[in-house]
């Protein structure tokens, strides 16, 4: 009989200690950030393993402006 196959999954910036969400940030268009599996989450956007536009998600927070500073391929996307 065949053994199942173990499956053993790291994440380098757990095994690095490093600070960090598993979670996905959803960026406003006024520059702020949520986590969308951790609402006291209160880490910066780039800490997180995805980041997606607000309108991605259809978030009503207003104008779809983007930021200042938001690269452009993220503005073009929403």
């Amino acid at each position: 009989m065949t053994e199942p196959a173990l499956i053993i999954e790291v994440c380098v910036e757990c095994e690095q200690d490093l600070e960090h969400c598993h979670g996905t940030a959803i960026v406003h268009f006024d520059g702020s950030a949520d986590c969308a599996e951790d609402p006291g989450c209160r880490m910066a956007a780039e800490q997180h393993l995805f980041v997606i536009m607000c309108g991605e998600v259809e978030c009503s927070c207003g104008d779809p402006q983007p930021a200042a500073g938001w690269p452009g391929e993220h503005a073009a996307a929403s």
